[in-house]
């Protein structure tokens, strides 16, 4: 028996010293959160100065509680922030009350890490679920981005990479269930990062525009989480919307079962308005052209509001028909909008559109052979069609 407990003495201490070098094994809470909050931090960039900052006065405020654990993966590079010690690798948090975001706060350091690479969430990710376990789990996205575009979303200016729309779906199997996804970077609210969520999450809440250095208020949301533990996935994913009130559009939209009928609905769309091109060209031209679009982004276009001027401008029954079918179903999945005056006609969701053969350029063959949306519905065919 004596040598028993020493072995199992010995092994414990070896374990433990293995655990402080390698820095990541953390002991697991002794019950399972409400809820495991994650924050992936890519500021490995000229977001960098906000780092800090969103860390100590957005995520310690309310910090990790037995019923709401809050845990962080920052990325800092050179150039732009020298604070806390100027750290510039890539850190792990468990976000406590009051925390200080320097080296000494970290429960790991992982080095120079490429916050563009999957490899990067998938450890980070399991490393939250194995050692926070949790009812539910929401992982908010901070940095750069741009939907499905090549090049933007994530972006690491160390590693020179970016967390592109193909490269997270081949990585959501290995996520596991996220509840609430919540993008912190500008134009990530389209049906194409909709549609890639769609059964692995239950609400994305992101902005259609540009989005400032406010983006989403974690301590508004954290405050909120710690009152109530026991919020649904749908009411954190509103919350972390309305959070988001100095930017000037912002959603929170449904993306399991409920998303289906979206889908079919605009696929179906789709479908008709390809099949009434030569009868109604110069309708369609018309009712583009009236469209709600973004700054500095004229191919994303509320999907809301091209249906509603299609169906305004178009005679035909059955595209009238489909058109009004797309937006009841976005009805149905909008949780959460608002927009400034500027945006009258955002509705929460846009959908990649170009409008002559000089938009078929790099970025819309990708769109076409790469992202999912493309491949299994009848938008790109239809956008193949029309634009000549």
């Amino acid at each position: 028996m004596r040598k028993s407990v020493h072995l199992i003495v010995t092994v414990a201490i070896l374990f433990a010293l293995l655990s402080t070098v390698t820095g990541t094994a953390q002991a697991a809470p002794p019950t399972q959160a409400k809820w495991t909050v994650m924050v992936y931090i890519s500021g490995d960039n000229n977001l960098e100065d906000y780092v800090v900052k969103d860390l100590e006065l957005e995520l310690a405020p309310s910090g990790s509680s037995a019923n709401v654990q809050v845990v962080a993966l920052a990325d800092r590079g050179p150039g732009y922030d020298v604070s806390r010690g100027d750290w510039q690798t890539t850190k792990l948090y468990h976000v406590t009350t009051g925390m200080i975001a320097d080296s000494a706060s970290a429960v790991a350091d992982w080095g120079e890490r490429n916050m563009g690479d999957k490899q990067t969430l998938i450890d980070f990710v399991s490393w939250s679920k194995t050692n926070y376990p949790a009812d539910h789990y929401a992982l908010y996205f901070w940095g750069h981005g741009w939907n499905w575009h090549p090049g933007y979303v994530m972006e690491d200016d160390t590693d020179a990479d970016t967390l592109d729309l193909d490269e997270l779906k081949t990585a959501l199997p290995s996520l596991g269930f996220i509840d609430v996804v919540g993008y912190d970077g500008c134009n990530m609210a389209s049906i194409e990062v909709f549609n890639a969520w769609h059964g692995y999450a239950t609400a994305v809440s992101s902005s259609q525009e540009y989005v400032g250095w406010d983006g989403i208020e974690y301590d508004v949301v954290l405050a909120q989480l710690a009152a109530n533990p026991n919020m649904t996935a749908d009411q954190v994913a509103i919350a972390t919307s309305q959070s988001a009130s100095n930017d000037k559009t912002w959603s929170a939209v449904a993306v399991d079962s409920r998303f289906d009928a979206l889908y079919t609905a605009v696929d179906q769309w789709s479908v008709a308005l390809k099949n009434g091109l030569a009868a109604n060209r110069k309708k369609y031209d018309r009712a583009f052209g009236a469209t709600q679009n973004f700054w500095q982004a004229p191919m994303d276009k509320d999907l809301y509001d091209m249906a509603y001027e299609i169906k305004r401008n178009v005679a035909d029954t059955n595209i009238k028909n489909k058109s009004q079918a797309v937006m009841n179903a976005i009805t149905g999945v909008v949780l959460n909008e608002h927009h400034v005056n500027g945006y009258p006609d955002a509705h929460g969701i846009t959908i990649y559109y170009i409008s002559s053969a000089a938009g078929k350029d790099s970025n819309y063959t990708y769109y076409r052979s790469t992202i999912d949306f493309a491949l299994t519905t009848g938008w790109d065919e239809f956008l193949d069609a029309y634009a000549r």
